[in-house]
């Protein structure tokens, strides 16, 4: 199983990527977030609830607004943890086709000033990045020679 200490091994070569993003991927209940408690007990990574700080600032703006202001809102609450790296957890708010955004360039576009680990709920399957089944109103799919960005698929490392 990946522990910590190997994540922060792989993110600390970030400094050197264009888009400083680092994704744990894997189903819930894969370790994800164990492994993120123990990468942010050193106060070194800045942990961010995602989903609740992102809803707590869209509670207020009606449902068809909230892609007006969705990326002003991920940049206060990114301006609002300061430090060198960012950990995204629980980021399933951004897969919301009602906000209409891409998930993954939102994750990107934090990337390219920030290092950031963000934990994508979601598979790598036959060369695939994928959020959700097929089926699913919220489902993406990304080409893994594509991402640009770091990746451990954690379903490999168990």
């Amino acid at each position: 199983m990946i522990v910590a200490n190997e994540v922060k091994k792989i993110a600390r070569s970030l400094s050197d990527k264009y888009y400083k993003l680092l994704l744990l991927v894997g189903a819930s209940g894969n370790g994800k977030t164990s492994v993120i408690n123990e990468i942010c007990s050193d106060n070194a990574y800045r942990y961010v609830n995602l989903n609740l700080a992102l809803s707590e600032k869209l509670k207020d703006v009606p449902i068809r607004e909230r892609g007006y202001y969705v990326q002003d809102f991920i940049d206060d609450i990114i301006r609002d943890n300061p430090g060198d790296f960012l950990v995204l957890d629980n980021i399933e708010i951004i897969f919301s086709k009602h906000l209409q955004v891409e998930p993954l360039s939102i994750l990107k576009n934090i990337g390219k000033y920030r290092k950031t680990i963000a934990a994508w709920q979601g598979s790598i399957k036959d060369g695939y990045l994928t959020y959700a089944e097929p089926w699913h109103e919220d489902y993406v799919r990304y080409n893994v020679d594509e991402l640009e960005c770091l990746y451990i698929n954690m379903e490999r490392s168990l």
